[in-house]
C-alpha cells in the first residue's frame, strides 16, 4: 500500500472516532501526522512491524502506544551470518534493498552490513534497490547478474525481490549455482526453499505481530497499560527447518 492511500484510511478511521488503531507504516516520517492527529482525539496507535522515525516524532510532539515487531537489524545479521557460513567467510555478494529510507530495509542492511564489515574477503560486488517488488528483483538482478557473473550469493531484503531473483537466475540457467536468502518467510519463499531455488529466508511470524496487536489494542481501551515494546520472535528458516 503506498503512503497516501495510508493515509487517507487512516484519516477516515480517526473521523470514525475508532477505539485505537494500528498501524504498519507504508512511510516511517510519513505515517507521523497522522499519529499526531490520532493523539489530539484521544485515539491510542500502536504500530506494527515497521517503525515510526523517532526524531521525526518527537519533533512532531506525537507519541505511540507501543511497537510490536521483530528486530530487523538483527535479521540482517543473521542473513549476514548464515551467508559468510555458507561461504566460509569468503565470497562475492550481491544485494538488493527495499525502497531508501524505510525503517525496515534500512534495518535489514544495516544488520547484514555489520556483519560483513568484520569480513574482508566477504565482497559485496553491486547493491541497488527493486523497492520491494518482485517484477523489480527480476530486472535489477538480471542485470547485476551480466555486470557481475561471478556472483556468489544474493541477500534480499524482502523474499519478494528475491523470488524475482531466483527467476532472473533460472533465466540464466545459473539455478543451484547462486545462494538466495530473502526476508519475511512467505509461502512463495518456503516453497522455493522445498525446490531449492532459495536457501532461506528470516521469519518475522507476522501471524504472532498481528495477534498481539490486537490483545495489546483491546487492553488498551479497556484502561490497561502496554509495554512501550513488545518482540516479536526471529529466525532463519531453511530446508532443514521448514516444516517446523
Amino acid at each position: 500500500m503506498d503512503v497516501e492511500k495510508q493515509m487517507q484510511i487512516v484519516e477516515n478511521l480517526i473521523q470514525r472516532k475508532v477505539a485505537a488503531l494500528c498501524i504498519t507504516p507504508s512511510g516511517s516520517k510519513e505515517i507521523v501526522p497522522a499519529i499526531v492527529k490520532a493523539n489530539e482525539n484521544g485515539i491510542p496507535v500502536l504500530i506494527v512491524d515497521t517503525r515510526v522515525d523517532a526524531a521525526t516524532l518527537a519533533a512532531a510532539g506525537g507519541k505511540i502506544a507501543t511497537f510490536i515487531g521483530s528486530d530487523n537489524y538483527e535479521g540482517g545479521r543473521i542473513a549476514g551470518l548464515y551467508l559468510a557460513d555458507m561461504l566460509g567467510s569468503r565470497g562475492k555478494i550481491a544485494v538488493l534493498e527495499g525502497i531508501p529510507g524505510h525503517e525496515t530495509g534500512d534495518a535489514r542492511l544495516s544488520g547484514f552490513h555489520d556483519v560483513l564489515g568484520q569480513l574482508p574477503d566477504m565482497e559485496i560486488v553491486a547493491s541497488q534497490t527493486a523497492n520491494w517488488e518482485r517484477d523489480q528483483g527480476y530486472n535489477v538482478f538480471q542485470n547485476i547478474l551480466q555486470s557481475h557473473p561471478e556472483v556468489q550469493a544474493l541477500f534480499a531484503c524482502s523474499d519478494l525481490m528475491a523470488l524475482g531473483a531466483v527467476e532472473a537466475i533460472a533465466t540464466a540457467g545459473r539455478t543451484g549455482e547462486i545462494i538466495v536468502v530473502g526476508f519475511d518467510a512467505i509461502v512463495d519463499a518456503r516453497e522455493a526453499i522445498a525446490e531449492n531455488a532459495m536457501s532461506g529466508s528470516v521469519a518475522q511470524h507476522p501471524y504472532d505481530m498481528g495477534r498481539i496487536a490486537v490483545e495489546r489494542a483491546h487492553q488498551l481501551v479497556t484502561g490497561g497499560n502496554v509495554e512501550e515494546y513488545i518482540p516479536v520472535k526471529i529466525e532463519l528458516i531453511t530446508k532443514e527447518n521448514l516444516g517446523e
